[in-house]
């Protein structure tokens, strides 16, 4: 679930108050949308880099649920991390996004195939 997820990078960046009030649906509507604006970017991140192997996962969210072919949450709460912490300018940044990138390397990749092709004449 994408709250799951924006919870666990909030956690891991010791913000246990925004996660508590996330939590509790205490938060305003803007620091939602915000949460939810950098999923949205480590999401369209991830597909970006499968497309350019000729496969999309469904970015879309069905009933609050993330679906990535592979791809823990734990991957996708250390986008969310380091996004957090580019976007406020913090200086663990550069440490959580190569947590990131080095979790996503790690994660599996579907294989590319090459159909066969006929002569005509």
């Amino acid at each position: 679930m994408v709250k799951d997820i924006v919870l666990g990078a909030l956690r891991m960046l010791g913000m246990t108050a925004e996660a508590d009030a996330l939590e509790a649906d205490g938060q305003t509507a803007a620091e939602t949308a915000e949460y939810l604006r950098l999923y949205n970017l480590v999401a369209g991140e991830i597909a970006d880099e499968y497309r350019r192997s000729g496969f999309a996962p469904a970015a879309a969210l069905t009933d609050g649920e993330a679906e990535f072919y592979g791809i823990s949450p734990r991957v996708l709460s250390y986008g969310v991390a380091a996004e957090c912490c580019i976007t406020r300018g913090l200086d663990e940044a550069s440490m959580w996004d190569g947590r990131y990138k080095a979790a996503l390397s790690l994660a599996p990749r579907p294989r590319a195939t090459v159909r066969a092709r006929r002569m005509y004449r």
